[in-house]
């Protein structure tokens, strides 16, 4: 079967196996969801959607949202002798 051009045949995960990847508990994951905060596909008409995600989508959200460590900064440096 010929896919659309810009589908893949990666299989879209339910919500809980969504947040197990990410580590996150469910409700705080389609509340991204709902928000736009993340990508994810809904399904249905009207204000009550089931949500479904790709695993490699999130991995690249991830990846997107990882900043170097500022922990370092306001500290005076102290010399070691």
């Amino acid at each position: 079967m010929q896919l659309p051009m810009g589908f893949t045949h990666e299989q879209f995960v339910d919500g809980q196996r969504a947040a197990d990847f990410l580590g996150v508990p469910r409700k705080t994951l389609l509340s991204l969801a709902r928000r736009g905060s993340i990508l994810a596909h809904p399904l249905g008409e009207g204000m009550r959607h089931t949500w479904r995600f790709r695993i490699s989508e999130l991995a690249s959200w991830v990846q997107s949202k990882t900043v170097e460590s500022d922990s370092h900064r306001g500290r005076k440096e102290e010399k070691i002798p």
